[in-house]
């Protein structure tokens, strides 16, 4: 399959490598250059648990050495989007697949002011990785994906079985669900007990259970964030 990764940075460049491993034609897809020309002078080196394996993949600045791909996965930060979904719209025409793993809320929603939303499949993975610099990263951690079609209509489940297979068969455990949206928003919960807790207080991860007042903190934050989403009937 012709895959394009749109947002070469820690998590983009490891799934495009790890596609590109199963023998797929990637493509990364970043504005930063000098990472760009890292990738194609010597190749991707991803850091796992002492050992550093380099993996051949092609990278570019310039969207017209793509052209047509089956399936683009866009892996930029949330405030880049919008541009993300342009450039997908462009990669992917009428008949390609477009896939959010981005964390944060509202990806998929700005995805589909671009994009037919039967084309549009989203989730969440539990591999972690960290960019080390140009053309380097570290794989930090492995763990399940789940994604699912946007448009919860048959076209679309099938579309995300098929891509859920696919991805197994590349070594990133995948599973395919008919309800992404109550995926999405259990990641985000997670997110908002431990990101946004660490990100007030500047304290490590493992460091919220150690006090009462984080805990508590965290517990208050995950609660206010689960009513928000039943009322939304999620």
């Amino acid at each position: 399959m012709k895959v394009a990764v749109v947002g070469a940075g820690a998590m983009g460049s490891l799934f495009g490598a790890m596609l590109a491993e199963a023998g797929n034609e990637v493509w990364l897809y970043d504005v930063w250059l000098e990472h760009v020309q890292a990738i194609n002078e010597n190749g991707l080196q991803i850091e796992r648990e002492d050992e550093t394996r380099t993996v051949k993949v092609k990278a570019t600045i310039d969207l017209q050495q793509i052209r047509q791909a089956e399936l683009v996965i866009i892996f930029v930060k949330a405030s880049r989007t919008n541009s993300a979904a342009e450039t997908a719209q462009v990669i992917a025409g009428s008949d390609g697949s477009v896939m959010t793993l981005q964390n944060g809320m509202g990806n998929a929603d700005i995805i589909a002011e671009f994009i037919d939303p039967g084309q549009i499949l989203a989730g969440t993975t539990s591999h972690g990785a960290t960019l080390l610099g140009p053309g380097s990263i570290r794989h930090a951690g492995c763990g399940p994906t789940t994604i699912g079609a946007w448009s919860q209509n048959d076209a679309g489940l099938q579309r995300a079985g098929q891509l859920a297979e696919f991805f197994s068969r590349a070594g990133i455990e995948t599973e395919s669900v008919a309800d992404v949206r109550s995926v999405v928003w259990n990641k985000l919960l997670i997110n908002i007990g431990i990101n946004a807790i660490t990100a007030l207080t500047h304290i490590k991860n493992g460091q919220i259970l150690d006090l009462e007042i984080t805990r508590e903190l965290s517990r208050t934050a995950v609660m206010e964030a689960i009513n928000v989403a039943q009322a939304g009937n999620i």
